[in-house]
């Protein structure tokens, strides 16, 4: 814990006398995405991201929180799941998303692989 004080100490003072100009930010951006791995369907919210912006695209590490859809014996299950994964921003004003989330299901005790595509609806103020 002691380290970790001294850590953020450390890099508020650093951040507060560089006069260089602010490369990164933190931003708030609202999505929504769908992905599929061919038996189940995961609707995605965006979640807390890493995104790196450049000029025609952006990639970002994303956790979803999402509600996994799950055919069990003719009846539809639907529970909540969270997944991590890859998403590559691009087109119009970076809105169009393709996702690739993967997901834990403890209950088999394996990783789901899924793709999707999203749209950016809240975009941060420049």
């Amino acid at each position: 814990m002691k380290y970790l004080l001294v850590f953020c100490l450390m890099f508020t003072l650093i951040s507060a006398f560089s006069q260089e100009e602010q490369k990164s930010s933190l931003n708030m951006e609202g999505q929504i995405a769908a992905s599929t791995n061919g038996k189940d369907l995961f609707f995605n919210l965006g979640g807390p991201t890493l995104k790196f912006n450049y000029p025609k695209f952006a990639f970002a590490w994303t956790f979803m929180p999402s509600l996994r859809l799950h055919d069990v014996k003719g009846s539809i299950q639907v529970a909540p799941i969270l997944g991590a994964g890859l998403q590559v921003y691009s087109l119009k004003d970076k809105r169009f998303i393709v996702s690739l989330p993967f997901y834990y299901l403890a209950s088999n005790n394996m990783w789901i692989g899924t793709i999707g595509f999203g749209y950016v609806l809240l975009k941060p103020k420049k």
